[in-house]
């Protein structure tokens, strides 16, 4: 459920009056800045442990971030267009971003039927995995960031599975729902098994090689070193990291971090990274404002 502002602190957004200012470490947020909302990002809970900071692409556009995920050295996050805060659904993209530089490098559309593109994984071959409600596309992605619409691949995903948000394994890409009033499910594909359907065929639930529950609220997981499950929960208002062991138990892991928390993606060197939905074009009233893409030190989050 999002959460409006007080009348007050309403009027000091509008006007661009800066809130709590988490940018008190001297290194500044990459990318390039939107050309609306405050002077300064919402400060959250744990924000020393939140770094490096991109500020997403194409807020300006409209562009709302939903999936996170690593292929190589390169960033990548899909989301949707909106120009309405009841509106959250609208034309798909990935944007593919130098996180060293927090510059984007290119950006693909993603066709209908498409239209929120909550999770994103990859694999070791060179695809991502767009997740949306109910499909799945896959994107080669030299030949889709080359221009190739050929590139895109979409699949369906049947009625037993959402694709609410996604995750990358070894060799394995993981496909979860979200659920409010109940646990979601992840479950795990095998992906020269994705990789291997014709266009337009149907992904069950009994092709999966394993699933468990995942908590309610969940917006995005990933895998770490250890094989670890963390998992992004939050509605605007707030935001949580939970960490799941081995058998999908949770280890009592559980760090307050930024609200809108969305898709969540290891880095080459084992780092997690999450992004922000808050403070997206079409929800500037609401807050906070954190339209990020950050590092997570989880060594210094408590």
């Amino acid at each position: 459920m999002l959460q409006l502002l007080p009348a007050a602190a309403l009027i000091l957004f509008a006007l661009g009056a800066p809130l709590r200012n988490a940018d008190v470490a001297p290194a500044p947020i990459l990318g390039r800045p939107p050309g609306y909302g405050p002077m300064a990002v919402t400060d959250v809970p744990n924000a020393a442990g939140l770094r490096p900071r991109i500020w997403v692409p194409g807020l300006d556009d409209g562009f709302d971030p939903q999936g996170l995920a690593f292929a190589g050295a390169d960033l990548f996050v899909s989301g949707y267009r909106s120009d309405s805060a009841k509106m959250h659904r609208g034309p798909c993209r990935i944007y593919r971003i130098d996180p060293a530089a927090g510059r984007e490098t290119g950006h693909v559309e993603v066709p209908p039927p498409c239209g929120h593109a909550g999770g994103l994984a990859s694999d070791s071959e060179g695809t991502l995995y767009v997740a949306d409600t109910h499909s799945l596309f896959l994107v080669t992605i030299g030949r889709a960031f080359d221009g190739e619409a050929a590139s895109i691949r979409p699949l369906i995903l049947g009625a037993d599975l959402k694709g609410a948000l996604a995750a990358s394994g070894r060799g394995e890409i993981w496909i979860g729902s979200y659920e409010e009033n109940r646990p979601g499910k992840i479950l795990r594909f095998a992906a020269a098994g994705l990789r291997s359907l014709p266009a337009g065929s149907t992904v069950t639930a009994d092709m999966a090689t394993a699933s468990f529950q995942i908590p309610t609220y969940a917006q995005g997981a990933a895998f770490d070193a250890d094989g670890r499950l963390w998992v992004a929960r939050s509605e605007l208002a707030w935001g949580y990291l939970e960490r799941l062991d081995l058998a999908g138990r949770h280890d009592g892991a559980r760090y307050a971090v930024a609200g809108g928390i969305e898709g969540l993606a290891i880095d080459p060197d084992g780092r997690l990274w999450a992004v922000s939905e808050a403070g997206s074009h079409h929800l500037t009233l609401w807050y906070p404002f954190f339209p990020l893409i950050f590092g997570i030190d989880t060594t210094r989050i408590r």
